[in-house]
């Protein structure tokens, strides 16, 4: 008999916590739908919160919706998880959301975060929104406009190698991330245009690669080639980190100061604070912040970020004060390690008569 009645009690129990944890769900989803930030929040405050502008928000959402598989759950909207992972890229910090939002637990969050990062880097988004030029008018549009601005012709794009620190990796793969900065990390190659713009993120190799190697492993190498090779002579601009070529220009090297290197610096400052903006809009990605995931997360969530960067300047969204005075944070690194070459192969010396025709026009 007292078998029957323990056994009955545990059936009540178990259903009543059931009961009672879908009414905690229901009050939490009721709280959240109570606090709307597009109706709460002035456009400074959202902005200084979301790093976006409600505009934005509404087009993204938008975005996600029609070209993801991310979509509202039974009691979370679309545009709450959303919130929910702008506001982390944000500030790079779980407790913050989850502060702010009161009725939701870190894990929710962590999930919200994971489906947002997981839309935000799917094919359609990244084909969409960071885009090499394709086609011949689109890199001449470009160039015209490197031109007008620096006094260099041909140039595409800018190109660069920043760390993104990351929690020290598993301890059969930790050696591929420590970087020569004494961190773990991931070594992130971009290339942008005159106005910020990420043309191009390659976000799959640890802090250990130099700059060099990650370029000569990267699809965007093969691609300029062949555009070369198809007798269309466009270049990139990168620093003394990457080697002379027809299709990537750098400066000259143990030169005193000369009109090309004044025009090449000052062009190729673009790409310096590109980084700067990225990551001190998105403060996960910032120096002073570790992203405490397995690389391949890390890279997706840089890219993710890439792409917001991205839309924000589609749309005309100034930096915050708080932004523009970290803006040139990265101009002032100076232990750039020089490429050296081992040999003078043919693309080295194609590169260099090149550049010093180059050279002599931009006098």
């Amino acid at each position: 008999m007292a078998g029957r009645f323990y056994f009955a009690w545990r059936m009540f129990a178990t259903a009543k916590a059931q009961d009672d944890r879908n009414y905690n769900a229901d009050v939490e989803s009721r709280v959240r739908a109570s606090f709307n930030p597009l109706l709460h929040l002035t456009g400074r405050q959202f902005k200084d919160r979301y790093r976006i502008s409600k505009k934005v928000l509404k087009f993204l959402c938008k975005e996600l919706r029609s070209l993801t598989n991310l979509s509202s759950s039974q009691r979370v909207s679309l545009e709450h998880k959303v919130l929910t992972a702008l506001f982390f890229f944000a500030t790079g910090s779980y407790q913050r959301p989850v502060g702010i939002a009161k009725h939701m637990s870190q894990k929710m969050c962590s999930v919200y975060i994971e489906e947002v990062t997981q839309a935000l880097t799917h094919k359609n988004i990244i084909n969409k929104y960071i885009r090499f030029p394709d086609t011949p008018a689109a890199r001449q549009a470009v160039s015209q406009r490197f031109y007008r601005k620096y006094g260099i012709p041909g140039v595409v794009g800018c190109i660069d190698g920043s760390h993104f620190k990351i929690v020290v990796p598993p301890k059969e793969e930790e050696h591929l991330y420590y970087s020569r900065k004494h961190y773990h990390s991931l070594n992130v190659q971009m290339v942008c245009d005159d106005e910020y713009r990420i043309l191009n993120v390659n976000s799959k190799f640890g802090g250990a690669n130099h700059d060099s190697f990650i370029w000569e492993n990267s699809d965007l190498n093969t691609y300029i080639q062949s555009l070369h090779q198809n007798g269309e002579i466009v270049w990139l601009l990168g620093d003394s980190g990457y080697p002379q070529r027809p299709w990537l220009m750098t400066p000259f090297l143990d030169a005193e100061s000369n009109n090309y290197n004044d025009k090449h610096m000052r062009a190729r400052v673009v790409i310096e604070n590109t980084f700067s903006r990225l990551k001190n809009r998105w403060r996960c990605l910032h120096k002073d912040r570790v992203l405490h995931y397995k690389p391949v997360k890390c890279a997706h969530i840089i890219l993710a970020c890439s792409v917001l960067h991205n839309i924000v300047i589609n749309f005309g969204v100034e930096d915050t004060e708080e932004n523009i005075g970290l803006q040139f944070e990265r101009t002032m690194e100076s232990d750039q390690i020089t490429y050296t070459e081992r040999e003078a192969t043919s693309d080295l010396i194609r590169g260099r008569i090149l550049r010093d025709q180059l050279a002599r026009r931009v006098l």
